[in-house]
């Protein structure tokens, strides 16, 4: 009889101490969802694709003026990054047959700034290939952007 309650006893303690750990691990004192509660989703972050700097010569008025400018695309999904990365050469070649058509003097002016976001932005949201899907591009951001 004196085994069979040990034997309990060690039972009873495995059990407690089980509960004690799941709920130390795994509870912290976080009540768990009910039915009439709202399961909060995950929240994706935004998907960025830094490329690397531009440099072009831009025609001006008088005399030649350089533009250094570094881009970052805001994507609307894992695919379009991949994508872009498959097709950066010609993501690229893209980019700057854009900005060597650029005058500074419309660069100099937000509007034409804007201008040539859009611009980008269409022409790399462009397909890449007949049987490819568009890259879904949310927005093109300048991170640096210098005329000389």
């Amino acid at each position: 009889m004196r085994i069979i309650n040990t034997i309990l006893l060690v039972l009873i303690l495995l059990v407690v101490s089980g509960g004690a750990a799941y709920y130390y691990f795994f509870g912290q004192g976080q009540p768990l969802l009910t039915s009439q509660e709202p399961e909060q989703q995950a929240v994706a972050g935004p998907i960025y694709l830094a490329l690397e700097p531009f440099t072009v010569t831009l025609q001006g008025e008088r005399n030649n003026q350089i533009l250094y400018t570094e881009l970052t695309l805001r994507l609307e999904e894992t695919r379009s990054h991949t994508m872009l990365m498959q097709y950066m050469p010609e993501v690229r070649n893209r980019v700057l047959a854009e900005l060597a058509q650029q005058s500074a003097s419309d660069l100099k002016s937000t509007e034409g700034r804007e201008s040539l976001v859009n611009r980008l932005k269409t022409i790399l949201s462009a397909p890449y290939h007949p049987q490819m899907s568009v890259p879904g591009i949310s927005s093109v951001l300048f991170t640096a952007f210098v005329i000389q």
